[in-house]
């Protein structure tokens, strides 16, 4: 596949992106921060501090860039009431007593600005080979810890999206989510 051939894909596919960053968010808001993932696991999500909405084509092209606390999201949520999609956000994911923090971009699911949770000992040498080696390992560990929640929620979001009859009932919970007032 050529790099043309992949941005061509990018921006076809993009929009699935956008909507699991909306439906993340919506099952997050209504089920009190927690997240049921397929292998039975919950995991906490909060948007926080910002999220990016756009919508519209050409000179009618518009950005919305929400920054705050969580609490003031709302105008966000307005944005999705007038069409924009989530183009980025960051989020808070808790699992297992552990916390990361990240920005998520919808086109590609790309993780960046990664904080991964401080598990080393206070007492851990810090010249020591071996504990300078572990921290490198442990910090890899929680790499592919928040990686693979995300990949893990983006499935339960396509096991949801891909049948039918849960699709519409979830896309009516949703909508009504999405257009209630605070």
């Amino acid at each position: 596949m050529s790099d043309r051939d992949a941005v061509d894909l990018i921006r076809e596919k993009g929009f699935m992106g956008q909507d699991f960053l909306v439906w993340l968010w919506f099952k997050a808001d209504s089920q009190g921060d927690v997240v049921s993932m397929l292998d039975g696991r919950d995991v906490g999500i909060s948007f926080e501090r910002f999220m990016t909405l756009e919508g519209g084509d050409g000179d009618a092209h518009e950005t919305v860039t929400c920054r705050g606390l969580r609490a003031e999201l709302q105008e966000a949520k307005t944005a999705l009431q007038s069409g924009k999609k989530i183009t980025k956000a960051h989020i808070r994911l808790s699992l297992d007593d552990l916390q990361w923090k990240f920005t998520i971009d919808a086109a590609t699911l790309d993780i960046s600005s990664l904080r991964v949770p401080k598990t080393v000992e206070a007492g851990a040498e810090e010249g020591d080979s071996l504990s300078f080696e572990g921290r490198v390992l442990e910090r890899t560990y929680m790499i592919e810890q928040a990686v693979e929640a995300v990949d893990l929620l983006f499935k339960t979001y396509l096991y949801t999206r891909l049948d039918a009859a849960k699709w519409a009932e979830e896309k009516r919970t949703l909508r009504e989510w999405i257009f209630r007032n605070p």
